[in-house]
C-alpha cells in the first residue's frame, strides 16, 4: 500500500519539477538570478537588416565592419569615434563585458586610446579619448601614450569618477583623476583583450582583464564607495592626435541581478561578482518555490491515495 502511495506522490511531483522553468534552470546550473541586458548587446553583425544599429548610436569617425569590428578610430592622425547606448544601464548593479583590440602600424609611437564611460551625458565628444570633459559618471581608460614621466609603463588602464565640474588632467595622463589602474600591454595582440566592469551602487566598481584567451583573468583596480549617477548610458569612444591606433570594438554584453536576489548576495570587492548567497528568511520567489513543492507533494498524496483505493476496490 505505502509503496504505490510513495510511487505516485514522487511521480506527481517530479513531474511538476520538470515542467518548472526555474527547477530546469537550476537543474541546468544555471543562476536564475542573473538577467542578461540584452539591449545592450553588441556582436557580428552590429546592424539589422535595414543596416540600423539597434539600441546604439554611432559617430565621429566609427565605421561598422559587419565582417569583423566596430573601428571607433583608424590609424591616422586627428581622428575621434564613439558608440553610445541610447537607453541608460539599471541604477543599482550592473556587469558589462567587451572585447576590444587596439594597435597599428606605429613602432614606437602610437596614441592615444580609448575609453569605456557610463556617464549621465551621451554622445558628447571632446578631449578625453573622444568623450566630452567635465563628464559625470566612470571613466575606465585605455592609455597608450605617455604625456609625462611615471613610475609604471604604457599602455596602461586607469579608472576615475567624474564629478561633472572637475577636468580631466590630460597634460599628466589623469594623475590628478586617478582613483584606481594597473599595467597591461594590450597594444598589437593576436587575440582580442577582454574586459569587465562591474558596478554596485553605493559599494564599488571592479575593473578586470584577460589580455589572452588562456590567461586567467587579471584585477586591475576596484574602486569602492561609489554611486554613479541614476539614469546614466554606455559609451566607447577613441582618439588620435599626431600619432594614431586602430581602436576596435569586437562586442559587448551587459547583465545585471534581479532586484529582489541583490539583497541575498554577498559581494567581494576584488571580483566584483556575487560569490555566494546568503542565508536569509528567502525571497518571494524562493518562498513561491517552497509553495509549488508543497503543493505537488499534497497532489501527489491525492493521486496515490486515489490509486490505492481504486486497486483495492478491485481486489474486493
Amino acid at each position: 500500500m505505502f509503496g504505490s502511495f510513495a510511487k505516485a506522490a514522487l511521480g506527481t511531483l517530479s513531474l511538476l519539477m520538470a515542467t518548472s522553468p526555474v527547477a530546469h534552470a537550476k537543474a541546468s546550473g544555471i543562476d536564475t538570478n542573473v538577467h542578461s541586458l540584452r539591449g545592450f548587446t553588441l556582436e557580428l553583425p552590429y546592424v539589422d537588416e535595414g543596416f540600423q544599429m539597434r539600441n546604439y548610436d554611432y559617430g565621429g569617425d566609427a565605421i561598422v565592419n559587419t565582417l569583423s569590428h566596430i573601428r571607433l578610430t583608424p590609424d591616422s592622425p586627428s581622428r575621434m569615434g564613439w558608440v553610445w547606448s541610447t537607453t541608460p544601464l539599471p541604477d543599482d548593479y550592473w556587469k558589462v563585458e567587451f572585447e576590444i583590440k587596439v594597435g597599428g602600424k606605429g613602432g614606437y609611437l602610437y596614441g592615444d586610446g580609448m575609453g569605456f564611460f557610463v556617464t549621465k551625458e551621451r554622445a558628447s565628444p571632446g578631449p578625453v579619448f573622444g568623450n566630452r570633459d567635465y563628464f559625470h559618471g566612470l571613466g575606465v581608460l585605455f592609455d597608450t601614450y605617455p604625456n609625462g614621466k611615471h613610475d609604471f609603463s604604457t599602455p596602461f588602464v586607469m579608472g576615475m569618477i567624474g564629478d561633472g565640474k572637475t577636468a580631466y588632467d590630460g597634460a599628466h595622463d589623469g594623475d590628478a583623476n586617478r582613483r584606481g589602474m594597473c599595467e597591461a600591454y594590450f597594444r598589437n595582440l593576436k587575440s582580442p583583450t577582454k574586459v569587465s566592469v562591474t558596478y554596485y551602487k553605493g559599494r564599488f566598481v571592479n575593473v578586470q582583464i584577460q589580455l589572452q584567451p588562456k590567461d586567467q583573468w587579471m584585477n586591475c583596480f576596484t574602486i569602492t564607495n561609489v554611486t554613479l549617477p541614476d539614469g546614466s548610458y554606455l559609451g566607447f569612444t577613441a582618439l588620435t592626435g599626431d600619432i594614431s591606433d586602430n581602436h576596435d570594438i569586437i562586442s559587448v554584453r551587459a547583465e545585471t541581478l534581479r532586484a529582489e536576489a541583490l539583497e541575498n548576495y554577498n559581494f567581494s570587492p576584488d571580483m566584483g561578482i556575487p560569490v555566494a548567497p546568503k542565508i536569509s528568511g528567502g525571497t518571494f520567489f524562493g518562498t513561491f518555490f517552497k509553495f509549488l513543492l508543497f503543493a505537488g507533494v499534497c497532489a501527489g498524496a491525492y493521486v496515490g491515495y486515489k490509486k490505492y483505493s481504486t486497486e483495492s476496490a478491485r481486489r474486493f
